[in-house]
């Protein structure tokens, strides 16, 4: 398919004298060429990639400049929000895919193509020029789902249109330190969810007061764990638990019925804060300890559950650790679990050049462009044919592989307020009660009263 969207060029030419003026052109050519300036903001996209890819861009078209600005994660909504009260908005967006609905109606839905024109030398020798129009074809809907990796397409196409496209893609990966597992016996890393018990039990060490001075694993708690949410995301999704259908939100379905621990979503839950239970045999983390990140780069743990972004952040902070990185257990290895976390590039429905935003949003996010983004930036690629040489790479290939089939099941409009009620969700259920019974009436209510305030925001 991407060989077909290749620029079609659809030429006029229209001779000119010497030199590089626009004498002789009509007014629609001159249109056609008057400068555009672009603002793009981004958050955690790489901005000097996004500056090169700006500076290359306006060596085809010299009339288009792009100005790259970026913003704090947590003063990106109210600067968009008060910059479209103004009319200042910026042409393009780098949001992640969680905000997608919930800005979908300040947003530009991709065109079939767009019009591009430049001046060419039509002659070497007297220097004649001509007005060149591209036509450039973007990605439809059958080509996105077709191309990416299954989430792309239903995350980014809304009511049959596209609202953005992605530079690259990440997966939920375990980080583990070799040289912990190694002074701990453990000869070789765990392949399931058992053997992984059993190698945080032998990893964890407490002092004589029962403080814990070296962890296993980070798990249990949400307030020091900064992927706390996708976590437990991926512990209810492995259940074989749909957090979510179309707009309704099912992980509490018929959960008020239940009269056993031993239910899917339950089992889920107390899996994960099993770790942060004193009580337990995998209780390896408590809310006492640092952030988890911090902590395993300081060597107190063992196993880390993270993202392909953490580990150029674990070798500029620990570059003597000794760590390496496998995928995600999987409780049914026939259908594999894994959360997508990726942001998109859109375009704001505002901008007065939207053919020029979208026409660089295409060149940025084209196979040539994710493919340099991706090995600058070490993200798997959102594109199934840039995959296979991914997973080759001892580092990238785990969180390559599981983009296959990672998902965003969190379609909403207010992912920050999920995220609390979920953080919120597992302090409650670490409470304890005076017994079994009320113990399964109290986190019945909690996870129902969970579900339906993310039922809220949807």
């Amino acid at each position: 398919m991407f060989k077909k969207i290749l620029s079609l060029s659809l030429i006029t030419v229209f001779f000119l004298t010497t030199g590089f003026g626009c004498k002789g052109l009509s007014q629609s050519q001159v249109t056609s060429l008057k400068p555009v300036k672009l603002t793009y903001w981004t958050v955690y996209d790489d901005v000097d990639m996004l500056r090169a890819f700006a500076s290359e861009y306006s060596s085809r078209y010299p009339h288009v400049t792009i100005d790259i600005r970026q913003v704090k994660y947590d003063e990106f909504d109210n600067l968009f929000t008060n910059a479209l009260a103004d009319n200042v908005a910026p042409d393009m967006v780098s949001q992640h895919v969680t905000w997608l609905r919930k800005n979908a109606s300040r947003l530009s839905g991709a065109p079939v193509s767009t019009q591009m024109s430049r001046l060419v030398i039509a002659n070497n020798f007297s220097k004649d020029q001509q007005v060149v129009t591209d036509t450039n074809l973007l990605q439809t809907v059958s080509a996105i789902n077709k191309d990416y990796v299954k989430t792309v397409g239903q995350d980014v196409v809304i009511n049959n249109k596209i609202y953005g496209l992605p530079l690259a893609m990440d997966t939920l990966s375990i980080f583990y330190n070799q040289d912990l597992l190694d002074r701990a016996g453990i000869a070789e890393a765990p392949k399931d969810w058992n053997s992984f018990i059993e190698a945080v039990k032998k990893l964890t060490k407490f002092n004589s007061v029962g403080d814990i001075i070296q962890s296993g694993t980070a798990l249990g708690t949400a307030n020091n764990i900064d992927s706390a949410f996708d976590i437990i995301s991926l512990f209810i999704m492995q259940s074989g638990v749909k957090l979510s259908l179309g707009n309704t939100v099912t992980f509490a379905n018929g959960l008020e019925k239940v009269q056993s621990r031993n239910t899917p979503v339950l089992s889920a839950l107390d899996f994960y804060t099993d770790f942060a239970r004193p009580t337990k045999e995998a209780y390896s983390w408590n809310e006492k300890q640092g952030k988890a990140l911090d902590q395993f780069i300081r060597g107190k743990v063992g196993f880390y559950f993270g993202y392909s972004y953490d580990y150029k952040t674990i070798k500029n902070r620990a570059p003597q650790m000794n760590f390496r990185i496998m995928p995600v257990f999987q409780l049914n290895p026939e259908s594999p679990s894994n959360v997508a976390n990726y942001w998109v590039e859109s375009v704001v429905a505002r901008s007065q050049n939207q053919n020029e935003a979208w026409d660089f949003i295409r060149f940025i996010t084209s196979p040539e462009g994710v493919a340099k983004y991706t090995a600058k930036v070490f993200r798997p690629s959102p594109l199934r044919s840039q995959i296979t040489t991914q997973q080759a790479d001892e580092n990238l290939g785990p969180f390559a592989t599981q983009a296959i089939f990672a998902e965003n099941w969190y379609r909403g409009n207010n992912i920050d307020s999920v995220m609390k009620s979920f953080e919120s969700m597992i302090s409650e259920l670490l409470k304890p009660s005076a017994n079994e019974t009320d113990l399964l009436k109290k986190d019945k209510a909690i996870i129902i009263n969970t579900a339906a305030r993310v039922q809220q925001t949807m």
